[in-house]
């Protein structure tokens, strides 16, 4: 009772627009409440549940995004791969994917990168005679590969409440992550070959401008090998690859004479502010995690699913399902913390690898950062960009197919996800 009368809180409140902290918070006091515990539990949780190390990892992963984008090396990044593939016709489209798979190795969220490369993509893109619409909506688009491709801010908060290793989970994306980039370069070029989208012709760089943009956009294609690299090989954990990230990054600031006190001051001060948000957000999702296992919430839903299905692949689609429904009111980073104890240990007991589960949950919940009403992808590119959002979610439509062939990929295609930590790990 005390599961179904937290989960009846949520979606009472979800739709009156109550902030996701007060909505979280709330729900965790009737779940205790409902258990008989004392009003203190919620405390203790919050306050307990967060000391753990791989944790650490997320505050210096969100400050290197944020480094990157004070310091101008999105943009020198993004300026490389426009020169790489302007030979092509909608070679600034492929750019601004390729632009996304490579800052999502160095940011690990979806909304940094969409910070970072919004206003950047679509102001070129429109310059060069693209739809803003289209531009905008492709960097929505983009920003679904960041939380696959490691680090992952997502995977690492799975890692902690599934008890695997954040290591495997980071090596677990870069397939599903790689793939997904692929499948965009794809849909762009059918886009383009099938005239749905018009694409201006191309505009091959010059010799001169290609090796001046590879020499300043080189060293910051480098961040995410150097922490793959050190992670990989051992010689660093995944919370002290953080670390190495943002020395790199400010290394790559002074060699570019980028740094300065104030754009050290507002990298370090949107990083305290992201940070305190996901790591509140996770102490009550850890309260709300206490309830649903001491309750045996999983267990319960596993009893009622044996009377129902014998097949994982079954078990999994009603959980995607019921992810897709969950992302249309709750931001990523709740649902993440809601579903992972109601629905973690019922897939496990079906015989799904948690690994996998984490990959298929993870992109399951960051497309609802591309619908309404929430889509807070959405809102974020067109509060850069000035857009109005019914265009954007039009031109957003066209990357549907993607999204879908993608998680029926990554759902019944296991070794997408189990293959290379396997090879790499074990």
């Amino acid at each position: 009772m005390a599961t179904v009368a937290m989960i009846a809180v949520l979606l009472i409140l979800m739709p009156l627009r109550v902030p996701v902290c007060v909505t979280m918070g709330a729900s965790g006091m009737v779940g205790l409440m409902m258990l008989g515990m004392p009003l203190n539990t919620l405390v203790r949780y919050m306050a307990t549940d967060v000391r753990s190390v791989p944790l650490l990892a997320i505050p210096f992963f969100v400050l290197t995004g944020s480094l990157m984008n004070e310091f101008n090396m999105t943009g020198r990044i993004f300026d490389f791969l426009k020169a790489l593939v302007g030979y092509f016709s909608g070679g600034l489209a492929q750019a601004a994917i390729l632009a996304a798979l490579v800052f999502g190795g160095i940011s690990g969220s979806a909304i940094a990168t969409i910070a970072g490369l919004g206003a950047i993509t679509v102001h070129a893109m429109t310059r060069a005679g693209y739809r803003p619409e289209f531009s905008a909506s492709l960097v929505i688009a983009g920003s679904l590969m960041d939380p696959l491709i490691p680090p992952s801010i997502m995977f690492i908060l799975y890692a902690v409440q599934m008890n695997v290793s954040v290591a495997d989970m980071f090596v677990a994306g870069i397939v599903p992550g790689v793939m997904l980039a692929v499948l965009f370069l794809v849909n762009n070029m059918v886009l383009n070959r099938l005239r749905i989208e018009r694409f201006p012709p191309a505009e091959p760089p010059s010799l001169r401008e290609f090796g001046r943009s590879l020499l300043a956009g080189f060293p910051a294609l480098l961040t995410p090998i150097v922490i793959m690299r050190s992670m990989t090989t051992g010689i660093v954990t995944p919370t002290e690859a953080s670390v190495l990230a943002v020395l790199y990054t400010l290394l790559l600031g002074i060699l570019h004479r980028e740094m300065s006190w104030k754009r050290l001051f507002r990298g370090f001060e949107e990083s305290v502010r992201a940070t305190s948000l996901i790591m509140y957000i996770t102490a009550l999702g850890s309260v709300m995690g206490f309830v649903m296992t001491s309750e045996g919430a999983a267990q319960a839903a596993a009893q009622w699913m044996v009377t129902f299905t014998d097949s994982k692949y079954v078990v999994l689609t009603l959980v995607a399902l019921a992810l897709l429904f969950l992302g249309i009111f709750l931001e990523a980073v709740p649902v993440m913390l809601i579903a992972v104890p109601l629905f973690g240990p019922l897939v496990v007991s079906y015989g799904v690898d948690p690994i996998h589960f984490g990959v298929v949950l993870t992109f399951a919940i960051l497309l609802g950062i591309v619908h309404p009403p929430i889509g807070l992808g959405i809102f974020a590119v067109c509060a850069t960009t000035r857009l109005p959002m019914e265009k954007v979610v039009r031109a957003t439509l066209l990357f549907y197919p993607v999204f879908l062939l993608c998680l029926l990929l990554l759902m019944f295609i296991p070794a997408l996800s189990t293959w290379l930590p396997r090879v790499m790990l074990h």
